[in-house]
């Protein structure tokens, strides 16, 4: 209908933007939102480069699993998108995306604290989920993932990328980028000086998280 098409433009755009922005290559993750007061979601299809994508190309899937519109087959890890959409009917929008600096940090088992006031404030100061080392693309990983994401806003998926839910499309791809930003900075600071860079003082991490309570975003 004609109100899809405006979310299925969004979609091409944000998922080109996280391929400028270094997030993505080529077809790499995945995004999706749900359409307005419906039980549906549109996805970006399986295999297709983000700088060739059109609208037309996004799928339509009901939250029930069925596919109803499919110029292409659906993203490979349509599963999780479903179970988060079931989960918190507050979620509106889901990016999966690669972002280097992330993967390379929790490749290491090591986790990204509160380094930056960007990162604090984009995820209210509740940091990053991890999800177990598993294949993704099934119920399973789905499950296990969305039960470890609990009442955060994004989950590392160990050796494979980042998951970010959100009220917006706009706002899951904020926190991807933040959340590959404070990774990077904090990439940076380990390797200049070889032990753990300082990070912000305790009252001023709780002023970033009573911002972003104040704003919303301690909600998705």
């Amino acid at each position: 209908m004609a109100e899809e098409w405006p979310l299925r433009n969004d979609l091409v755009e944000v998922a080109q933007r996280c391929e400028a922005y270094g997030l993505v290559l080529r077809s790499q993750g995945n995004f999706s939102a749900r359409i307005a007061d419906s039980d549906r979601i549109l996805i970006t299809p399986t295999g297709i480069p983000y700088s060739t994508m059109r609208p037309g190309d996004i799928v339509e899937v009901g939250l029930d699993g069925r596919v109803l519109k499919a110029p292409h087959p659906p993203s490979y890890e349509l599963p999780v998108h479903l179970a988060a959409y079931r989960a918190d009917p507050r979620i509106k929008a889901c990016a999966h995306t690669e972002p280097p600096h992330v993967n390379a940090l929790y490749a290491l088992n090591k986790s990204l604290p509160n380094v930056l006031g960007n990162f604090i404030y984009a995820f209210a100061g509740r940091g990053l989920a991890v999800g177990p080392r598993m294949k993704s693309g099934s119920l399973a990983f789905a499950t296990a993932n969305i039960e470890a994401l609990g009442d955060r806003f994004g989950i590392v998926w160990p050796n494979h990328g980042l998951f970010c839910v959100g009220r917006t499309l706009e706002v899951a791809f904020i926190r991807s980028l933040h959340a590959e930003q404070a990774a990077q900075v904090y990439y940076l600071a380990i390797a200049l000086n070889e032990r753990e860079p300082l990070l912000l003082p305790n009252e001023e991490q709780r002023q970033y998280v009573h911002a972003a309570q104040a704003d919303g975003w301690d909600a998705p």
